[in-house]
């Protein structure tokens, strides 16, 4: 009699565990299924919002690169200003000193020999000259590659 009541327990034990796990199983399709119902239904939506975001993302991202664009512009023209205006007051404020280099003593006495000497050819004023022309060739290529005519 204790094994059939043992075996019986067993058995419903069984069964309920077989029921639950029936249930569960059929929840849980239930589930999916409606999952993927509500997955096809809202999906074009879905596509739409993420087609705008999209558009919006690639929108500033333009903006963005445009800001970019034109503080680089701002950038070379104050460089390229600032560049003429050092050229220029270097041709117009060179005195020949050159106290504020440091140079070990070995070497003081053979570049004051040359600097004298290129002092007196006037080197120094050419190649001033020279960088004022190169400045002013650079800013004319630049006005020409902004109004279009290369």
């Amino acid at each position: 009699m204790y094994e059939f009541l043992q075996n019986l327990g067993g058995n419903i034990v069984n069964g309920i565990s077989r029921m639950f796990t029936w249930l569960g199983n059929f929840i849980n399709d239930l589930w999916n299924g409606f999952k993927t119902f509500i997955a096809l239904i809202f999906q074009p939506i879905l596509i739409f919002f993420q087609g705008i975001w999209y558009l919006i993302t690639k929108c500033f991202d333009m903006v963005v690169l445009s800001v970019q664009v034109v503080f680089g512009l701002f950038k070379v023209v104050l460089s390229v200003i600032a560049g003429i205006f050092h050229t220029f007051a270097g041709l117009l404020g060179f005195s020949g000193n050159t106290d504020y280099y440091y140079m070990p003593a070995a070497y003081q006495q053979g570049y004051d020999g040359v600097s004298n000497f290129l002092r007196q050819t006037g080197l120094s004023t050419i190649a001033l000259i020279l960088m004022v022309f190169v400045w002013i060739m650079t800013a004319y290529a630049l006005i020409r590659i902004a109004g279009g005519q290369r």
